[in-house]
């Protein structure tokens, strides 16, 4: 038996889940509520996509994206709208030793986005530059959350037109460990030598430089040592005492 054409489109429906069903738009006065199953969060959404999560999923909860996007002023207060930020390249065109590109996150302030532009490439010191999204005809892609009962609806407009960027994980590590490299780097003005310090950790402490150490504490630094060279000083003391004074007591009148 032939099955029509309005039969064919009712199976699809039942046998489709509801996250897959992609009729209502995010701006909808109404949106579905009988959906029975929800989506698996995805961190890199492309292109025209929708999706239903749960309220519980914390991800969503965060609207959380690894692409770099920034809240923009929508009239709407029930739908949040996030835009593309695109990636920051090295204007070189360089590799790291392993074949990698160097596609950093872009700044979400404003201010900071141009003060990144001016630095240096963290691989081969070239100028960094901003490739911009234009992938929503011309315009940055947009994305939308909407808090609605128990579910979390996504939708996504445009095509991304540029390399991904770093996630929020790896550039906090690749700045810890630049951080890292400056700390230890002997240039740097946090291990250089003090004459002070460098003068009293080789030798004892002078008879001038007590009473200079003792004034100031909060200027100069006692080295570690300092106690057992004081220790040193009064055995060395009792030492030369004893073999001066004489083997027998001495008699009055002397």
């Amino acid at each position: 038996m032939l099955k029509g054409a309005d039969d064919v489109v009712t199976e699809q429906k039942e046998s489709a889940s509801p996250g897959e069903m992609t009729s209502w738009d995010i701006n909808d006065i109404k949106l579905p509520q009988d959906v029975r199953q929800t989506d698996w969060f995805q961190e890199w959404p492309d292109s025209y996509v929708k999706h239903i999560y749960s309220s519980e999923d914390k991800n969503a909860q965060r609207h959380h994206s690894s692409w770099a996007m920034r809240n923009t002023n929508n009239h709407n207060s029930r739908i949040l709208k996030k835009s593309c930020l695109g990636v920051v390249v090295c204007g070189n065109d360089c590799s790291t030793w392993d074949g990698r590109k160097i596609y950093l996150r872009p700044a979400i302030c404003d201010k900071a986005r141009q003060k990144q532009q001016r630095k240096c490439c963290p691989n081969c010191n070239g100028p960094l530059r901003l490739l911009a999204c234009r992938g929503h005809g011309g315009y940055p892609v947009t994305n939308f959350w909407r808090h609605e009962g128990q579910f979390i609806f996504f939708q996504s407009k445009g095509a991304h037109d540029h390399p991904r960027p770093e996630t929020k994980l790896e550039a906090e590590a690749r700045r810890s460990v630049q951080k890292a490299q400056t700390a230890f780097s002997p240039s740097s003005s946090g291990l250089k030598r003090i004459p002070e310090i460098e003068s009293l950790t080789g030798a004892m402490p002078t008879q001038e430089t007590l009473p200079l150490l003792l004034s100031k504490p909060g200027t100069y630094m006692i080295p570690a040592d300092f106690g057992r060279h004081l220790s040193k000083i009064s055995q060395d003391l009792m030492l030369s005492s004893c073999s001066v004074r004489p083997p027998y007591p001495r008699v009055s009148g002397e």
